[in-house]
């Protein structure tokens, strides 16, 4: 029998895909080449590249196509329920009893909901100041208020969370990966696994480089503004803890 539950994770697929667009996708025009120059020489080409091009040319096309596959997948089970062999030559290996809503897809959910939603909040307070490339604009004001009154670079804060999801939707038990390509329980799974949990993880790392150059051409850029902003909000990306 088909398991009725496991028709509520269609739209959270279908929604995690949306969520994923609009974390990757630029709210603003690339700024120009002179308002980038104050961090070039700060920031190596290679990391800005990764920063970049990462997620918008892998990330964001294998959350979108893993995402798709697995509700198609789901669907087809519900209206060809005698037809299994076809869904299987379809859809490969994966096997379909397995592919189930569990607690850690949920999770996932939440914290790539949750990352969506602060880098959304961040959008619209910085406005036409918010670009994927580190840069200084034209009339350039520094923003304190909203969630840059809790941590200093929120919507990095934003994007790891939603990166953290993205794995746990993924790579956890009852997904299409999992169940599909046996991850965790064969030792070309768990290399696979390992692969991609390592391409996720370059974009965090990249990250936290990335606001120690902004903390220091912001400070050199507003001077006191940015000192009594920092005092205030003490911290880069975790409350009270980093």
């Amino acid at each position: 029998m088909f398991p009725v539950i496991l028709l509520f994770k269609i739209p959270l697929l279908l929604s995690a895909a949306r969520f994923s667009a609009l974390c990757g996708t630029p709210p603003q025009s690339t700024p120009k080449a002179d308002e980038e120059a104050k961090f070039q020489c700060l920031e190596s080409k290679a990391l800005r590249a990764v920063i970049r091009w990462l997620p918008p040319l892998l990330v964001m096309p294998s959350v979108w196509l893993t995402f798709i596959c697995e509700s198609t997948l789901i669907l087809l089970t519900i209206f060809l329920p005698n037809d299994r062999p076809s869904v299987h030559t379809l859809m490969g290996t994966v096997a379909l009893p397995n592919l189930r809503l569990t607690t850690s897809f949920i999770l996932g959910w939440a914290l790539l909901a949750a990352g969506a939603l602060i880098r959304s909040t961040c959008y619209r307070h910085l406005g036409t100041y918010f670009t994927f490339e580190l840069a200084v604009r034209q009339n350039h004001k520094l923003v304190t208020t909203g969630p840059y009154s809790i941590v200093r670079h929120p919507a990095y804060t934003g994007s790891i969370m939603a990166l953290a999801g993205i794995a746990l939707m993924q790579l956890g038990p009852g997904s299409m990966w999992a169940e599909g390509f046996k991850l965790w329980t064969t030792p070309g799974g768990t290399l696979l696994s390992f692969f991609w949990l390592g391409i996720l993880m370059i974009i965090p790392f990249g990250i936290v480089s990335r606001t120690k150059i902004e903390d220091h051409v912001l400070r050199n850029e507003f001077g006191r503004q940015w000192s009594d902003w920092a005092a205030r909000t003490r911290y880069r990306l975790l409350p009270g803890i980093f």
